[in-house]
């Protein structure tokens, strides 16, 4: 028998990816967010906790990592607040953003 919360969790996590993205383009209007990328989001197991997984390598601005991180953390609550109004979930999992290191050294 096929797990339908594994393909859930998948799922969930492609729609809030997909959401997200759509919000910092189109709603979010912080400077320091423009040109962001959301490379991906895992789940925890209990669907409680959303780590947002960005990248700011691929922005046309020269903002700083960090900038861009106090926007982030500035803007969670309206994103949040967004993606509820959007997802057809019963509870939202709570955002964490972090950055993508996987090309740091590039």
């Amino acid at each position: 028998m096929k797990s339908s919360d594994f393909n859930r969790s998948d799922r969930l996590s492609d729609q809030i990816r997909t959401e997200i993205a759509a919000i910092l383009r189109n709603e979010v209007k912080d400077p320091r967010l423009e040109g962001i990328t959301i490379i991906r989001v895992e789940l925890s197991k209990d669907i409680s906790k959303a780590y947002i997984i960005f990248s700011s390598l691929n922005s046309f601005t020269q903002i700083s990592s960090l900038e861009v991180e106090k926007g982030l953390k500035k803007a969670k609550g309206f994103i949040r607040s967004n993606l509820g109004k959007k997802l057809n979930v019963k509870r939202l999992p709570e955002l964490s953003f972090q950055e993508d290191q996987t090309n740091a050294f590039l």
